[in-house]
């Protein structure tokens, strides 16, 4: 069968997202290192500072958004068709762990995968989002692959935890989104240490080291490091976000100090696209002057 697309039609960039304005991908190169849980506080904490934010859990093989937010029900449907989003702790959510039976397994080959991202991206009544947060499932499959070709987003930020293992995936992870022209905000260190309730101290949980390595080498930012807490299975049973659990506490504050530096990293990336267009402009005007 011949190809019906243009050229033109086939780089045509992605549409936008009805209702939502930035969109931030929260990826892993490997499972295990807390990423939903990085996804859904960085969400609550923008949320807790104002801002309007929704989440997407696109981790299709083993959603957690739901139950770390304490969404318990499929979303409505409006008269339009569309999804209603779920409303927690200040978020708009969407997550398959609400539309299908937590006993079933959600085994999709490519095609069906795509579009149900198009779906949970498209089919959804989003309200006026400043940021949409998309926690992705781990690695480098087709859901990645078709958010980085579908999907307009703004960019991304990369969990791993110190261990070798860990900041050896987040270093294809990132080499990914640079291939694909998807700025990396940074990289976030998942249980680095723990900190003793009693005195404070600090004591790290692994060797560390790996990750900045990784930050300096593929030149992103090392966006800090959140603290393991032993009242985190606490929160995920009751659905409350460690960042509104303990606002005060080592790993409120860790997440209030990421989502300050990711509202900024969207802010330079916004006002460096308002530069380039602007300079496209000007050798578009200078060159049909000519």
């Amino acid at each position: 069968m011949a190809c019906s697309l243009s050229v033109d039609e086939m780089t045509l960039p992605p549409r936008p997202v009805p209702g939502v304005r930035d969109i931030v991908l929260v990826a892993s190169g490997k499972g295990g290192v807390g990423k939903s849980t990085v996804a859904v506080n960085l969400a609550a904490a923008l949320a807790a500072a104002g801002r309007r934010v929704g989440i997407v859990d696109l981790d299709l093989s083993g959603p957690s958004v739901a139950r770390l937010t304490g969404t318990v029900a499929a979303p409505e449907t409006g008269a339009d068709g569309l999804a209603i989003p779920c409303r927690r702790h200040g978020l708009h959510v969407i997550s398959i762990a609400d539309m299908v039976p937590p006993e079933q397994a959600i085994a999709w080959k490519g095609p069906l995968v795509a579009q149900a991202v198009e779906q949970l991206f498209r089919d959804v009544a989003w309200p006026d989002l400043e940021l949409l947060i998309v926690d992705l499932p781990p690695g480098t499959g087709d859901v990645l692959l078709t958010v980085t070709e579908q999907i307009p987003v703004t960019g991304a930020i990369v969990v791993t935890t110190p261990e070798s293992m860990a900041t050896i995936d987040a270093d294809r992870a990132i080499s990914l989104f640079h291939e694909h022209d998807i700025p990396v905000f940074g990289l976030v260190t998942n249980m680095a240490e723990f900190v003793c309730p009693c005195c404070g101290a600090r004591q790290p949980l692994f060797e560390s080291g790996a990750q900045a390595n990784v930050a300096g080498r593929r030149h992103v930012a090392d966006l800090g490091s959140i603290p393991a807490d032993p009242g985190a299975a606490g929160c995920v049973a009751s659905g409350m976000p460690m960042a509104l659990a303990a606002p005060d506490g080592p790993v409120g504050q860790a997440f209030a100090e990421l989502a300050q530096a990711v509202a900024r990293a969207v802010i330079r990336e916004r006002e460096g696209e308002r530069r380039r267009a602007a300079e496209e402009h000007s050798i578009r005007a200078l060159l049909e002057d000519d």
